[in-house]
């Protein structure tokens, strides 16, 4: 593929990826600041919601991947997105619970870190072009 091509995609995947991680970042504001729901349980819930977000724009938007394996590439992004949540959960328990940092800068941190990988992982593995 082009590199003009993989820049397109990617710019799309860098507004999408916003999208689902206000998504993500929302909910997990609201659910521990407004209902007082421990931070963790906030971070594995706000996941489980913006992943059903996340998926579709990124199959159907940023990668324009038309292919009837919903199953198959719905199974290895959850699968890139649970590796992903553990170490997220990991870092926001050492750095909020041990360092005492604001849960909401660590998110925002832990997914600034994490976009580059998503988007290798999704554009080489699991939507490459045919």
């Amino acid at each position: 593929m082009k590199l003009k091509e993989i820049i397109n995609k990617f710019i799309k995947y860098a507004v999408w990826w916003g999208i689902a991680a206000i998504v993500d970042l929302s909910i997990l504001y609201i659910l521990t600041s407004i209902f007082w729901i421990y931070y963790l349980i906030s971070a594995t819930i706000s996941f489980i919601v913006s992943f059903f977000v996340w998926f579709f724009f990124q199959k159907y938007i940023t990668f324009e991947n038309y292919d009837k394996k919903h199953m198959s590439q719905g199974f290895l992004f959850l699968v890139f997105q649970v590796i992903w949540m553990w170490i997220n959960l990991l870092l926001l328990y050492i750095w909020v619970s041990i360092l005492w940092f604001y849960y909401l800068y660590v998110a925002i941190f832990n997914k600034i870190i994490i976009f580059i990988w998503n988007f290798s992982m999704n554009y080489f593995f699991n939507f490459k072009q045919k």
